[in-house]
């Protein structure tokens, strides 16, 4: 098989998704490392200013490194690495163990649950390296209770004297360990147990701590700890627990029930041997003026947020910040001189401090009017530099270069992290924008350059976003007009449904809902009108008048809740769909595509391989038989991360259709004089995840018959990105093994350079592949 080099880079977000945790090495200067809940690990090139990713030898056949829970160093090894990750649907986790600070890992399974994308994701680390045997590791897990292994991870043993399983954290001080947890195993009358616990590695009790107290309305009250810090007088801990509008109960700690109260910071004296009597040092709830230091809150005070990030200065003795956690009017971060005995907030959104947006989208006028700052559970300062400091957020990270100056300033400096999920991308066939991307929490970018970030998401006229889209549609011959299918964001700001604009993505108008067809149909409109709830799924015919829209049901599209409009939405009708024997189809799922040339023509796909087809512009569709040999039971109508195939329609050819089927391979579709006909043709055994057309030219003379085809695949039993220029009768390999990009969710070809092509990620962002 031949193999055609290939060059990648980024269609550059960047950010966008949650950064879970950093970790500086404490002996080597400038060596620090940044964890995604589903982008893997990063390291921070101090030449380049830019973030490294660590996994970009990940496949999606092995997704376990793209989540991490945890990450930990050797202090007397500066390049040791190591990373606790782990997929949700595969039993065990994975041990990464790296020597080159990253570059390579050799990977050991571990024998308890591991997943970076769930509960307490942003809590501190579970993995520590033991400071009297660097051979021992200790792990705190999310659901298993603490663990240890002497030999680095070749096995692992649970410690029994440990009552509670889901836990937070691990450290260790005065020659014992400390675990934090979510009081889950030991709760009581929906009160959380002990967050807290210190003993030898054998036995473990209860540590002094800020009793959790029970609130009306709360079907979990109490706190969890989230995170610690040591200096040479204190450790500190914050402490969190769920809020009135908590939508996740249990397991609903650090970020993740979206809601918090109750936070708390406490610092134990460090004494001979062990620690002092807690002492309460939270600070209050805002200060008057900027600049004014705070006197600590009282101790029988709620406060209505939580609290999370820590972290002490190494060089400056009293120096300590901390932040708020899921604080409604926006987080804060507070600076204390006097190791926590008063406060100055020195940033609460736009209202305090000095935060300034390098990245379009992150602007305020881009985000109606205000900060984007949120999910702020950890901070960290620089072990070498005072100045330097860090905090997390679930769109990115900031950095500070002065935080003891007092014109300080925070900036967003995520230069190389691109871990958002793309959903679905399109290689625009002309006009200004080369690559439509659709993006799972903002929403969508229209690229007009793929070497630099887009001015915006999808917003509306008032620079409201709208977030999460699942797929857009537009016509090959007036691509400036697309309509979108977008969730509405978290603040309610914008209402999910359909969005269209007719400029080429520069500004969006949201088309009227389809109320008073049926009352599933209202159901869904009132549903899909509450913030961050799948829209759906919408095709657009090539004359572009004409909107097909299958309204989610989260990630099915019931076909009695499919709908057609000619006048953009001012008015609408149900789609009636008929089953083969001519009965009316009222269960299952239906996703709709358009023809790419003719408006009368409009395609349906099921969930058992079901095919069919409109002739009348949308209104009615009827299945028709499938092609022999086509694969029986194949779910081709699912959305967001669970569609599994892929469906591409051909531009420029009638009724033709790329289909992706997985371990059944690539398939060309056809409909034509009443039925439809299908060609596989992967081979027998070749399994293909994803694919898209390009452009089939090379040489300036283009392949009579023939575009390119991208694909993600297994051929011959070898895994990675391939070409064809006919019709996988053969194959050219384009990349290597240090090209993967973890999870892939769509590819699309560009339609005016020959050789480029897309890659929408669930792990890495989304890249774009040329040849060299």
């Amino acid at each position: 098989m031949l193999f055609t080099p290939y060059e990648y880079k980024h269609c550059p977000v960047p950010g966008g998704g949650y950064a879970t945790g950093f970790l500086y090495h404490p002996r080597q200067e400038g060596l620090l490392y940044l964890r995604t809940d589903i982008g893997g690990t990063y390291r921070f090139d101090r030449e380049n200013q830019e973030w490294v990713c660590l996994i970009p030898h990940v496949t999606m056949e092995d997704l376990a490194m793209a989540f991490p829970i945890s990450f930990a160093v050797d202090a007397n090894l500066p390049r040791r690495l190591y990373i606790v990750c782990g997929e949700y649907h595969r039993p065990g986790g994975q041990l990464a163990i790296s020597d080159d600070c990253g570059d390579s890992f050799t990977m050991k399974p571990v024998p308890f649950f591991v997943h970076g994308n769930l509960s307490g994701r942003g809590t501190g680390e579970r993995l520590i390296v033991d400071e009297r045997d660097p051979d021992t590791l200790w792990f705190a897990s999310q659901r298993d209770g603490l663990w240890v292994t002497h030999d680095l991870g070749d096995t692992w043993q649970h410690v029994p004297g440990l009552p509670e399983t889901h836990l937070t954290f691990i450290l260790q001080a005065q020659g014992q360990l400390i675990v934090g947890s979510a009081g889950v195993a030991t709760k009581q009358d929906d009160l959380r147990g002990p967050a807290l616990y210190i003993g030898d590695g054998e036995s473990f009790r209860p540590m002094e701590q800020p009793q959790g107290r029970k609130v009306d309305g709360l079907r979990v009250s109490g706190l969890a700890a989230q995170r610690w810090s040591t200096d040479d007088q204190y450790l500190y801990v914050t402490f969190s627990g769920n809020g009135p509008h908590s939508f996740i109960d249990d397991l609903g700690y650090s970020c993740d029930s979206g809601d918090a109260l109750d936070g708390r910071i406490v610092r134990y004296p460090l004494a001979d041997g062990g620690f002092g009597p807690m002492e309460e040092i939270t600070p209050c709830a805002a200060s008057s003026a900027k600049g004014v230091a705070l006197e600590n809150h009282l101790p029988g005070e709620m406060l209505p947020w939580g609290h999370s990030g820590i972290c002490a200065s190494r060089n400056t003795p009293g120096l300590l910040i901390a932040s708020t956690i899921c604080k409604k009017n926006g987080d804060s971060i507070f600076l204390s001189r006097d190791y926590g005995t008063t406060w100055q907030q020195i940033l609460f959104g736009l209202q305090e401090g000095d935060i300034r947006f390098r990245t379009s989208y992150m602007q305020p006028q881009h985000n109606g009017g205000g900060s984007l700052i949120h999910w702020l559970s950890d901070v960290k300062l620089n072990p070498f530099d005072d100045n330097e400091s860090w905090f997390n957020t679930g769109t990115g990270v900031f950095r500070s270069f002065d935080l003891l100056q007092d014109t300080r300033y925070y900036t967003d400096w995520s230069d190389g992290l691109e871990e958002t999920v793309h959903l679905n991308v399109y290689g625009m066939p002309s006009g200004d924008v080369q690559v439509l991307d659709i993006i799972g929490d903002l929403g969508g970018f229209a690229f007009t350059d793929v070497d630099k970030p887009c001015r915006n998401s999808f917003d509306d006229e008032n620079g409201n976003r709208y977030i999460t889209c699942i797929n857009a549609d537009f016509p090959d011959s007036d691509p400036s007009r697309i309509v979108v299918t977008a969730r509405g964001n978290w603040t309610g700001r914008t209402k999910g449904g359909l969005i269209l604009t007719r400029d080429n993505a520069k500004t969006w108008q949201r088309l009227p809902m389809p109320w008073g067809l049926t009352e599933k149909i209202d159901q869904a409109c009132r549903t899909i009108e509450r913030p961050n709830i799948n829209a759906g799924w919408a095709a657009m015919s090539p004359d572009g008048q004409t909107i097909v829209w299958s309204l989610a049901e989260r990630i099915e599209l019931p076909v009695s809740r499919v709908v057609i409009t000619r006048d953009e939405g001012q008015s609408y009708q149900r789609v009636l769909v008929y089953q083969l024997d001519g009965s009316e189809k009222t269960t299952g799922s239906f996703k709709v595509f358009a023809d790419r040339i003719d408006s009368s023509l409009f395609y349906g796909f099921g969930d058992h391989s079901d095919l069919y087809v409109s002739v009348d512009g949308g209104c009615t569709f009827r299945q028709l038989p499938a092609p022999e040999g086509f694969p029986a039971d194949i779910h081709m109508a699912r959305i967001d991360c669970a569609n599994k195939t892929e469906i591409r329609g051909e531009a420029g050819r009638t009724g033709r259709f790329l289909i992706t089927l997985g371990e059944h391979g690539l398939w060309m579709l056809q409909y034509a004089n009443g039925q439809f006909t299908a060609n596989r043709l992967s081979a027998e055994g070749d399994w293909v995840y994803r694919a898209g057309f390009g452009l089939g030219e090379r040489d300036g003379d283009y392949i009579t018959g023939h575009k390119a085809i991208y694909m993600n695949a297994k051929i011959a039993g070898e895994y990675g990105f391939y070409r064809t220029f006919d019709d996988c009768k053969t194959y050219e390999r384009i990349n290597t093994g240090r090209q993967m990009f973890g999870d892939i969710i769509s590819i699309d070809g560009d339609c005016r350079n020959f050789g480029q092509f897309y890659l929408a990620t669930g792990s890495f962002g989304l890249i774009y592949g040329k040849e060299q």
